[in-house]
């Protein structure tokens, strides 16, 4: 068995759905959070801006991400980690990226997530999954209270690659040994330094360059029956 990592991005490419729009969602909906109509607007354009890559202040929107909960406390912010889980993420994972993943824990490889996503969000799927580790947006606390603020490097873009990187050198595992899927093309710079990369559920400008790059496409399309458990 080799030393290798097989890396995972999170939002449509576990999930059938991106985590930010099912927690938005759950604070609407199931947990009747009072949210002006100029905040739901901003997110919106937020959101659009991030699926078109343009014009992104990315500092300005993981501040509009934390501000939701900005004074909560870790076992408030769980508990709604804990609430997005069963209501949400764990009705939306795709079945081939289950198989995937469980393919590579069959070839001794560790499985990491690295999304843009806020950490805490996605710690139940990773508990779900079994992950080795998780790189996701680290937010700060202070006095025991969560902050607008989160560390840095921001698991985005090239981000995603000094992450990545630091923990192949820290496990002795070369990145060209290494598996990533992803469905975004702010994921290039990570996707172009692994050994393999598979565009899963590729965006419109992703698919063009894995065509030209003659890269492995998948596509994932149904989810998991609810109340699997999985077999790891």
């Amino acid at each position: 068995m080799s030393q290798a990592a097989a890396i995972f991005d999170v939002d449509d490419t576990i999930l059938k759905g991106a985590s930010g729009l099912f927690l938005a969602r759950l604070m609407l909906f199931d947990r009747g959070e009072t949210v002006s109509l100029k905040e739901i607007g901003n997110y919106v354009k937020a959101y659009m801006d991030f699926l078109s890559a343009k014009n992104i202040d990315y500092e300005k929107l993981i501040e509009s991400g934390l501000a939701r909960f900005e004074g909560m406390t870790r076992a408030q912010v769980e508990n709604a980690a804990k609430d997005l889980f069963d209501k949400y993420l764990s009705k939306n994972i795709y079945r081939g990226a289950y198989k995937a993943i469980k393919w590579h824990k069959e070839q001794g490889h560790r499985v990491l997530l690295i999304t843009a996503s806020i950490k805490f969000l996605v710690e139940p799927l990773g508990d779900y999954l079994k992950v080795d580790e998780i790189f996701a947006l680290r937010p700060i606390f202070e006095d025991f209270e969560m902050t607008g603020k989160a560390r840095k490097p921001y698991s985005y873009e090239e981000g995603k690659l000094e992450l990545a990187k630091e923990y192949c050198e820290q496990n002795g595992i070369d990145l060209k040994d290494c598996y990533f899927y992803s469905d975004s093309i702010s994921d290039l710079p990570l996707m172009a330094a692994v050994g393999h990369p598979v565009p899963t559920n590729p965006d419109r400008k992703l698919l063009a360059l894995s065509l030209w790059r003659n890269w492995r496409i998948r596509w994932f399309n149904t989810v998991l029956p609810q109340g699997f458990e999985p077999e790891f």
